[in-house]
């Protein structure tokens, strides 16, 4: 595992005398110097600590930091999180009648609170204005809907030929004509993970009007579970109890067996992003 410090300024008022431009060059650090220079350091860097101060000293502060993780860490892990490269936004059927929304026909909304987004619970089809770019990405989902993914009947059947667990395939709809859509199934995850992760949190964010919490996890940090829990494990997939999101986005992060990782990783699934779980021994007591 590795930390990237991603470094991004406008670069005539940032660096007008190229000083710093000059500096990255000496340490042969890669830029990008258009409108905006853009650079990134890894934590292995020899100068890192030299080349961070000089960058406070000249105004350049607050970089994106992100984890990339070893291959063996990947195919090692129990348990990946996962998220889509792209989501598709276009077949988004909202109306201003909320009657005729996605929301009404796809889910529950008895507790759905019109604030952060929570307490939808799925109890139909999932419907879209139309399909979209599923042959071409297999494996997608909409923007909306982090947690909620749509597969190929193609997919589908090579899912269920490897038998995992935790998921059920529904057909998609069209919220026009209440067809169902060709060619694309929802891949539902019904199972929620047993425990809550452990995770450092940039932003926790309470719902003034439902009260529910929201966990915005640091993009440098680590999750993990309990070893011991590792036992109960028997589903391929999986949901947190915990939810995330901002604005009006409300969704749980997804979990995926090691198996699945490797299944979708050898049928080449690009669409795919997928960090690994850790697990920990709790600390004893005496």
């Amino acid at each position: 595992m590795k930390k990237i410090y991603k470094y991004s300024f406008n670069t005539n008022h940032g660096d007008p005398k190229g000083i710093i431009r000059q500096f990255l060059s000496e340490h042969k650090i890669k830029y990008t110097d258009e409108l905006v220079t853009v650079f990134e350091i890894e934590d292995a860097h020899p100068y890192l600590d030299e080349i961070k101060n000089f960058l406070t000293i000249n105004n350049i502060n607050n970089p994106e930091i992100r984890l990339e993780y070893s291959k063996k860490e990947l195919e090692e892990a129990p348990y990946l999180k996962i998220w889509l490269r792209k989501y598709s936004g276009y077949p988004q059927p909202e109306s201003i009648d909320a009657k005729k929304s996605y929301k009404n026909y796809t889910y529950d909304v008895t507790n759905f609170c019109e604030n952060c987004g929570s307490g939808l619970v799925q109890n139909n089809s999932f419907y879209l204005k139309k399909s979209f770019n599923i042959k071409k990405l297999r494996f997608g989902g909409v923007y909306w809907v982090y947690d909620t993914f749509f597969i190929t009947n193609e997919l589908h059947d090579l899912f269920v030929k490897e038998g995992f667990t935790g998921i059920e395939f529904l057909p998609v709809k069209n919220i026009k004509t209440k067809e169902t859509m060709d060619h694309i199934l929802q891949l539902k995850i019904n199972e929620i993970f047993p425990v809550k992760m452990k995770y450092e949190t940039k932003k926790i964010i309470d719902c003034k009007v439902c009260n529910q919490k929201r966990d915005l996890i640091r993009t440098d940090s680590t999750i993990s579970f309990p070893k011991e829990i590792l036992k109960y494990l028997d589903k391929d997939f999986y949901v947190s109890q915990e939810l995330t999101g901002d604005g009006f986005m409300c969704c749980r992060h997804v979990l995926i067996s090691n198996r699945v990782y490797k299944f979708l990783s050898n049928n080449k699934i690009s669409n795919i992003c997928a960090e690994p779980i850790f697990v920990y021994e709790p600390r004893k007591i005496f």
